[in-house]
């Protein structure tokens, strides 16, 4: 069958004659179809440049493999050629393929003709990897349903919803975070925001059939076909709950979300706990759902999610103007359903505060959860008594609980849920639970207004404790209407309930454990468990004699039973009219870290876990000890933590990080205070150390970590970069730490290593098989790679492992390289060192002057396969920090060049964005827009909109660049700026608003930043006197004195006066000066960290002054 006639008879399936310019997906090419086609390929691979319409066929099955069969990590068009009969094609085949199969077909896609991205028109027709969709439910669901919650609180468009499913895109498994991807992701979210828009479903008791009925091919807007459960469960799911949401003038920031999770091979339901925020919020509304004064959140923290007694790290925050940038990490499968789940502030490791949010309050076992009748994911509703929205719900209850219902039959659908209860199905109208003697009642009709959902706050103590909830004071409830209303329940509605005996909390007293009980109109519509202690109550430690005795003290509580749940803990307790005091000894060898307490309420018994009060500190990673001093690489700082201990009254701890080099002339050194703080969450301080490691080019730097205490050291951690290399020996590789020989287990060891020839990235990698002994694996791997590559070989670790190797060079026996390849590939090929780094030099700067050098496209394919490696152990990076221009031309040419690399560059590598020229981005804007042709506006705007996307992602994370990149757009791609239109005209107008702004009064920049790093709780960091003083006789230096009004001595004028210092030096292009010596660099970095937000404010008008000056001169 020729080519010509299966399209026709394709389209014709179709009741078409000729192609209707919708995406390849939308065609939903059937299974049969594509194998039909992969078939009548193979047939006629080596006719191809005989039929006119081999390009089309070739462009749709490549856009169906990519939606079958691609299963993430770098691209390849190997593979997809194979699977056409194939043996190989070059770029300008491609190419030519891609472009003549996207004229036949129709395709509205603009095409993106620089390096290999014809990737993203074939993804664009493609549509969504099904395999994404299958290996990822839990993590992109959540990014799917955040970015769209984003879009209708913020209005985002464009770009800025772009960079929203950028800002998460740590919830995808590793190997699809790339730009295509990302790209499919902003066009299915775009796709619910038109329905939700277009079609009144708000109030359907079924969303999907509503839908149905009013656009009957609302299917096809998506790019992805639901011809899978997995793809049908995610877009039903995703429109069932975005057309639900309301856009509200108050946005909840943080959501906790417990579940059923229904599979699709018939097995039970499970439980399952999420997380879910917002990409990004307002500082008041981020504290307000905190519970948190806004004038006391940091600029940079963590969040951990606490269940139980578990903690997971489930984001971050970062302050950009006036909005926290909230970005998720993905968190494991969390199936504890009935535990309470808090949110966790903390910064450099310690907790500043614990947070209760709505959905996160402990659940008893006793009572009936209700849940949404949706699939695949039904929500909880609530627990206990309840009156529902709906036509019906799910309700897990307890084997033996009696049903009632009044107007319908009640379904049973498993009756073996993880924990023993039963789910059934409830029709409208009336039902009554009854279970050891207790009755539930739950109303379900069309007319009930929704629940609202609320959450307790209060004053909270750190420990972890059962129940969750440990007040001091009487808590309030807090409720979040639909509207986004928030307010606190009046207290005549809320009750405390003992033993079956309830009190009004406006009748209050110390309640002790309790159910905190909220009630409506005869309707209970919460109950939670608590403890509730007077206003003044804590807890203090007071260490032994030895590791081993120690004194807690529970100030002013009441005298309870109490004892200890471990055999090892002697615990003698006595109440002294005030305080419960509980004198400790520990009888076994290693002293305990932490003391599990059961505390005999009448109202029932509390679990509480507490530090043990020995003095000292002591270091766990994954609550195994640690030796003091022990060598850890950075990877192996997860999950290690210190716990402190000191005598009340002198919890005053330091933290002290320097740096150790091979005869190194420099000694970098960091402190951090601590008080009143217990434990450290060392994995925190990754970035610090990280940075601490990267001003230093050399591999064997490491950090030394200590904790002291009185001006005595306590513990010591030695944390490097990394410890596990690749080693080779006669045609055998093998892993070392240097120390010993790593044997891994076969399982581990296969398709671990792999080779690719430098020069030739564009070569599919060798994987090194195994070395066997009577078919035992020997722990080593055979080193026998092709004989006709040119140039070295790499030999490095694949993508997918955890195992992070240093990467080694082995080089053919008497390999010649040709004279006729590029500059980039000859330098890749050079054996000697300084050489290779001049040559690969050289080859980027001629890169740098034309945006069409060859080598872009080499490059390109070189990174994709290896930017996973540690980038110190790469000298193409190494070259790149040096040539500025040309790194500048690879960020806004290559293809998730910038998405890869905007944070890896600065941690690992001598390097700062922010020291690189306004000239070189200008410069790298000017030739990208020389090489553009004036005639052709739809593809200047292709190349502009992919341009703007780089340059943004760069910008989210330094903020300092977007006027710079402002100028850019403005200036050469017609983009209209306000700001850079007035300060080219006024650019003194413009400087002296900024500098007013950071400057002037009691509400400036300056002094925000002041009360936001108070002295006595934070060390601020110092710079170099000669490099200070030198600035400060400057007319700028003195012009800044004048402004801040601070005394030249004062010890703040440092992290002022820093960021401009850099700004002026990065304007003159001495950006390499500060890259080059190790203490200017960290001072830049210390200084950036103590307060970015700072920071950035006064770099960015720093550099408007150097330029106002230039202009003026």
């Amino acid at each position: 069958m020729q080519f010509n006639k299966w399209i026709l008879e394709f389209l014709a399936k179709r009741g078409l004659q000729h192609p209707d310019e919708r995406p390849l997906f939308a065609y939903k090419t059937s299974t049969e179809e594509f194998e039909s086609l992969r078939q009548l390929l193979q047939n006629y691979a080596d006719t191809v440049h005989l039929s006119k319409y081999y390009p089309a066929a070739w462009l749709l099955f490549a856009a169906e493999w990519w939606k079958r069969d691609y299963a993430g990590g770098a691209w390849r068009w190997g593979p997809l050629c194979d699977a056409a009969g194939l043996k190989s094609l070059s770029h300008d085949k491609i190419r030519n393929l891609v472009i003549n199969g996207h004229q036949q077909w129709c395709l509205q896609t603009p095409i993106k003709t620089e390096g290999k991205r014809f990737i993203g028109l074939v993804a664009m027709s493609g549509g969504l990897p099904m395999r994404l969709v299958e290996a990822a439910q839990g993590g992109l669901a959540r990014l799917l349903r955040m970015v769209t919650e984003q879009a209708l609180h913020y209005n985002l468009q464009d770009e800025q919803l772009r960079q929203a499913v950028e800002a998460q895109a740590a919830l995808l498994p590793a190997c699809y975070q790339q730009s295509p991807v990302y790209e499919l992701l902003d066009n299915l979210i775009k796709a619910v925001l038109h329905i939700r828009a277009t079609y009144a479903l708000h109030d359907a008791s079924d969303p999907i059939a509503t839908l149905q009925t009013a656009c009957p091919n609302w299917e096809d807007i998506f790019p992805i076909t639901l011809d899978s459960q997995a793809a049908a469960s995610l877009i039903k799911g995703l429109v069932r709950s975005v057309v639900n949401i309301t856009p509200q003038s108050k946005q909840t920031p943080f959501q906790i979300l417990k579940g059923l999770r229904f599979s699709t091979d018939g097995s039970p339901p499970q439980y399952e706990l999420s997380f879910i925020m917002q990409a990004q919020a307002q500082s008041e509304h981020v504290a307000s759902a905190l519970g948190f004064p806004c004038e006391q959140l940091p600029p940079h923290f963590q969040l951990l999610l606490r269940v139980g007694g578990q903690e997971y790290i489930a984001g971050e925050a970062l302050l950009r103007g006036e909005k926290y940038q909230l970005m998720a990490k993905p968190l494991p499968l969390i199936q504890a359903l009935h535990d309470s789940a808090q949110l966790i502030i903390s910064r450099w490791g310690a907790t500043l505060h614990i947070a209760n949010l709505p959905g996160g309050e402990e659940l008893s076992h006793d009572e009936p959860l209700i849940f949404e009748n949706t699939l695949p994911f039904a929500r909880l509703i609530t627990q206990g008594d309840a009156r529902l929205k709906g036509d019906s719900a799910l309700v897990a209850i307890p084997p033996k609980t009696i049903v009632f219902s009044e107007e319908g039959e009640a379904q049973e659908l498993c009756n073996n849920l993880s924990n023993g209860m039963k789910l059934i199905e409830l029709p409208t109208g009336d039902t009554r639970l009854v279970y050891q003697r207790q009755t539930f009642r739950i109303h379900i009709s069309n007319s009930v207004p929704a629940l609202p959902d609320s959450h307790w706050t209060g004053n909270t103590l750190e420990a972890i404790s059962t129940p969750g909830l440990l007040f001091c004071g009487i808590p309030r409830l807090r409720v979040v209407q639909e509207s986004g209303y928030v307010s606190d329940v009046p207290s005549h509605e809320l009750f405390a309930s003992v033993q079956n005996s309830e009190q009004r909390f406006e009748q209050a007293t110390v309640f002790g454990l309790c159910r905190l009980i909220w009630r409506k109109d005869q309707q209970r519509l919460l109950s939670s468990r608590a403890v509730i202690l007077p206003q003044d109550a804590g807890i203090t430690y007071k260490p032994g004699a030895s590791p081993l005795e120690g004194i807690i003290r529970l100030v002013n509580w009441p005298n309870l039973p109490i004892r200890s749940e471990s055999a090892e803990i002697e615990l003698k307790s006595n109440h002294n009219g005030s305080d419960l005091i509980l004198d400790l000894k520990c009888s076994s060898a290693r002293p305990v870290t932490s003391v599990p307490l059961s505390l005999q309420w009448p109202g029932g018994e509390q679990k509480l876990t507490l530090p043990f009060p020995a003095y000292g500190a002591t270091l766990l990673r994954n609550n195994k000890p640690l030796y003091d001093n022990q060598v850890l690489t950075i990877d192996e700082l997860v999950g290690c933590r210190a716990l402190l201990m000191s005598a009340q009254g002198a919890a005053h701890w330091l933290l002290r990080l320097s740096t150790i080099g091979l005869n190194s002339r420099t000694r970098l050194s960091q402190e951090i205070k601590y008080i009143g703080v217990q434990e450290i969450r060392l994995f925190e301080l990754i970035p610090k150390i990280q940075q601490m490691l990267s001003c230093h080019l050399r591999l064997d730097h490491t950090v030394l970590l200590e904790l002291i205490h009185g001006h005595q050291k306590h513990a010591s951690l030695e944390v490097g970069r990394y410890s596990t290399r690749i080693c080779l020996d006669n045609q055998i590789a093998f892993l070392s730490d240097n120390a010993r020989e790593i044997i891994l287990e076969q399982t581990q060891a296969e398709d671990l290593l792999q080779a690719l020839p430098l020069a030739e990235p564009e070569r599919d990698a060798v994987n090194l098989p195994l070395s066997l002994s009577e078919r035992v694996f020997t722990g080593n791997w055979q080193v026998d790679l092709p004989a006709d590559a040119v140039g070295p070989w790499l030999i490095y670790s694949n993508s997918h492992t955890q195992l992070h190797c240093r990467p080694t060079i082995t080089a053919q026996s008497n390999t010649i390289t040709p004279d006729d390849i590029s500059p980039l590939r000859k330098a890749l090929c050079e054996a000697d060192s300084p050489t290779r780094m001049t040559m690969l030099r050289t080859a980027l700067q001629l890169m740098a002057a034309d945006p069409e050098n060859e080598d872009w496209l080499m490059l390109e394919q070189l990174l994709d396969k290896l930017h996973h490696l540690p980038l110190t152990s790469l000298d193409i990076f190494q070259a790149l920090i040096r040539e500025p221009l040309a790194l500048a031309m690879a960020t806004l040419l290559l293809e998730n060049f910038s998405s890869r690399m905007a944070e890896r560059l600065p941690s690992e590598l001598p390097f700062e964005w922010l020291l690189l020229a306004p000239e070189h981005w200008s410069s790298t804007f000017t030739k990208i827009r020389q090489q553009l042709p004036a005639d052709n506006p739809r593809r200047l705007e292709a190349i502009r909109n992919d341009i703007l996307s780089k340059s943004q992602y760069l910008a989210r994370w330094q903020p300092a660049l977007s006027f710079i990149f402002e100028q850019g757009f403005h200036q050469h791609f017609g983009l209209n700026s306000q700001d850079v239109s007035f300060f080219l005209k006024n650019p003194l107008m413009l400087t002296e608003c900024w500098l007013a702004n950071l400057f002037d009064g009691e509400n400036s920049a300056m002094q925000h930043m002041f009360r936001r790093n108070a002295p006595e709780n934070q060390k601020y960091p110092e710079i170099g006197n000669i490099e200070r003083d030198s600035f400060l006789k400057t007319e700028q230096g003195q012009e800044l004195i004048r402004r801040s009004k601070l005394p030249v001595k004062d010890f703040k004028l440092s992290v002022v006066i820093l960021p401009f210092m850099t700004a002026f030096d990065a304007y003159a292009g001495k950006g390499q000066l500060w890259q080059s010596e190790p203490e200017r660099l960290f001072s830049l970095r210390t200084t950036r960290q103590f307060d970015a937000v700072w920071f950035d404010a006064a770099y960015q008008t720093g550099l408007a002054m150097a330029q106002t000056y230039s202009i003026e001169k």
